[in-house]
């Protein structure tokens, strides 16, 4: 997948987003079958901004982090979709920095503050 030079990071991967989950209620966001731009050496665990998570089964998930009943969760953009609070079984591999619709087209991700 060509990379613009402006988005190429040391040690980033691509993800390509299975389901809805951050998917905004205007229909935008990361969106079903958008490409994201992983950067793994960014594990500073910053509230507001999106990650890859690693599960206990080791599939990667697409969530923001931020706090739920006092310790750090995984919430999606969509609020249909519940938190679920991080524990030592699952892995923060890195921040979303980028997002692409086609895989040609990038644009960087957006903070979002705790608004919930």
């Amino acid at each position: 997948m060509p990379i613009p030079p402006g988005f190429r990071r040391f040690g980033m991967f691509v993800l390509q987003v299975d389901g809805d989950s951050m998917t905004l209620a205007d229909g935008t966001g990361i969106t079903h079958g958008a490409f994201v731009l992983v950067d793994s050496k960014d594990v500073l665990s910053d509230t507001g901004h999106t990650f890859a998570f690693r599960l206990p089964d080791g599939n990667l998930v697409v969530k923001r982090l931020r706090p739920h009943c006092g310790r750090p969760a995984m919430y999606s953009d969509n609020p249909a979709y519940p938190p679920v609070q991080l524990d030592r079984t699952i892995r923060n591999c890195g921040r979303v920095y980028a997002v692409s619709q086609d895989g040609r087209h990038w644009e960087h991700t957006r903070y979002r503050p705790w608004d919930r």
